[in-house]
């Protein structure tokens, strides 16, 4: 590597290291301030007031926001390298290194060359936190600012939600895991069918799930068998266990589709074979959007070195405003794509081709540009 890479590389990552903090800490900052009245009153409902109390509280801010920088980390890797990126290239305009380079005999495009290459490998960080990262830390990141502690969970009723064996799952009060009990049934009714028809009918006062055996163990359960028309019901049966495909993160994604983007490429995949796929726009657009956001991260890149790497340094206001009406523009249609992405026309060929579509336009509309560096 030459002293030039070297010198660019430097920069470029001291730059990356000052806009993660920068743009983190504001996202955490701003997100606290607009939420900082909620999580007292949360830690005053648990705790009494004193020192004792105000330490506690510090603690779990702590830890809330530990964990939610993951998440911010993988919704701002696109914007981090763009602004290193932008000041790197400005200082070294500003203090007309770019001129004594040029004299040199160096092209422009080989100055930003080690930018580029630093920029894709930096993308494997975000690559990582999705697949890795965030996948294991659901159930902290799903916590709202009314569980600062993570000790009590959401409580709602679930209505009819079918097994991959075709049986109804009923629960009169289901409550999300936490950080420190698992996630619980109260009132459980199962439906077995087959053919459409009752089978069998289980019932169990309360039902708890076990994570390490991937079932729920009831509480005063009973079965009753042999419910089809040409069939003798059997008195009521005790049943201590229940094991379906119906765990917390699926009543989470049969619920709402915001924990979508926090499961892996393979989970995705996983949920997209089953019989009964619950909010498969949602796994189509979360597969999609997935395989193109780093490729989009790179595009955001080549739109800005081009605009911020100039010979002449009067220009670099000019340079900076048509940077940022580049990035804007990029940003603004991969943020219309992503919504439009769940909704496909109706149509079974639409499922997955629309979301693959809506991921794959603003590669489209703005690969061509950023892919024109100057010399």
């Amino acid at each position: 590597m030459k002293i030039l890479d070297r010198y660019v590389l430097r920069q470029f990552l001291k730059n990356y290291l000052i806009a993660f903090m920068v743009l983190v800490g504001m996202y955490v900052v701003l997100d606290l301030v607009f939420n900082f009245d909620e999580m007292i009153e949360t830690q005053n409902r648990m705790t009494e007031g004193g020192g004792t109390s105000v330490a506690l509280l510090l603690a779990n801010i702590g830890r809330f926001y530990f964990f939610k920088t993951f998440l911010f980390f993988s919704q701002l890797a696109g914007i981090i390298p763009v602004l290193a990126a932008a000041f790197t290239m400005v200082r070294m305009s500003r203090f007309n290194e770019i001129v004594a380079i040029l004299a040199a005999g160096v092209k422009l495009l080989r100055v930003a060359m080690p930018v580029i290459i630093a920029a894709v490998l930096l993308n494997g960080l975000l690559i990582v936190d999705q697949e890795l990262i965030i996948p294991n830390i659901i159930p902290e990141l799903v916590r709202g600012h009314d569980q600062l502690s993570g000790a009590s969970g959401q409580s709602f009723e679930v209505r009819a939600m079918q097994d991959d064996r075709g049986a109804l799952l009923f629960a009169g009060r289901y409550t999300t895991p936490s950080t420190t009990r698992p996630a619980t049934i109260e009132q459980l009714d199962v439906i077995e069918r087959h053919d459409e028809m009752p089978a069998a009918h289980l019932r169990a006062d309360r039902a708890v799930f076990d994570a390490a055996a991937g079932a729920w163990m009831l509480q005063n359960g009973r079965i009753i068998r042999n419910l089809l028309p040409d069939q003798n019901p059997t008195p009521p049966l005790p049943a201590t266990i229940y094991r379906s495909d119906i765990t917390p993160r699926e009543i989470a994604l049969y619920r709402s589709g915001d924990t979508v983007p926090l499961l892996s490429t393979a989970r995705i995949n996983q949920l997209l074979e089953r019989p009964k796929s619950y909010g498969a726009a949602d796994l189509y657009r979360a597969k999609h959007m997935r395989f193109t956001q780093p490729v989009v991260n790179m595009i955001l890149l080549l739109l800005a070195v081009p605009c911020m790497l100039t010979r002449q340094p009067v220009n670099v206001k000019t340079n900076a405003m048509r940077m940022l009406i580049l990035i804007g523009a990029c940003m603004a249609t991969y943020f219309v794509c992503y919504h439009l992405a769940a909704r496909p026309p109706s149509g079974p060929q639409w499922t997955n081709l629309w979301p693959a579509m809506m991921a794959w336009t603003p590669v489209v509309l703005f690969g061509a540009r950023a892919s024109v560096l100057r010399e």
